[in-house]
């Protein structure tokens, strides 16, 4: 022998390991293949409206995603004809709705139908700002009383329990403005 008899030792012992190691690989990779997996929560519901003209088709997507649909975050969005975003707005769906849904959904398809069909008015039947309660809006009085007075399209979508936001259309910037948020059942008497 040339002394590779060492070697040839040595690759013997390391050849008789290998057969343990793939063992424990592949019985690590089962018990990895059965182990529970997380619940993915991935649903979203699409309406099409017409918000930023009369002919306009806008598109509304109520979605909700998150590791569970009971620990989802829904997201509101506004897309204009060209799928620019013109408007968006996320909230935990627990944090502002309740339970709405279990781990696996049940119920929360229909939720986000609802949420999809938001209520489209004109500014002008927004309430005058002396029936505004305090921070029912962001904007200054002239700014507030001039987007009323212009009578522009507005779009209001439930923000929480018993709570809608609702906002307008500003034409000359081309998107959409916060105008107020208010109490569902104060439009609705």
């Amino acid at each position: 022998m040339l002394g590779y008899g060492p070697c040839l030792e040595r690759a013997c012992r390391l050849d008789s390991v290998w057969p343990v190691r793939l063992a424990l690989f592949a019985a690590a990779l089962g018990i990895w293949a059965c182990a529970p997996r997380a619940v993915v929560c991935d649903l979203s519901v699409s309406r099409t409206i017409a918000f930023s003209a009369p002919d306009a088709r806008d598109v509304v997507t109520a979605s909700a995603t998150g590791p569970g649909c009971d620990k989802a975050v829904g997201v509101y969005v506004i897309r204009d004809s060209d799928a620019n975003a013109v408007w968006a707005w996320a909230i935990p769906l627990k944090q502002g709705f309740g339970e709405i849904s279990d781990a696996k959904g049940a119920g929360l398809e229909e939720f986000l139908e609802r949420w999809a069909q938001p209520r489209l008015a004109r500014t002008g039947a927004a309430p005058d700002w002396s029936r505004l309660s305090p921070g029912q809006t962001t904007l200054d009085r002239l700014t507030y009383q001039d987007i009323r007075a212009r009578n522009l399209p507005m779009l209001c979508h439930f923000s929480g329990t018993a709570k809608e936001l609702c906002i307008f259309w500003e034409p000359a910037a081309g998107a959409a403005g916060l105008l107020l948020e208010r109490n569902y059942e104060e439009t609705h008497r």
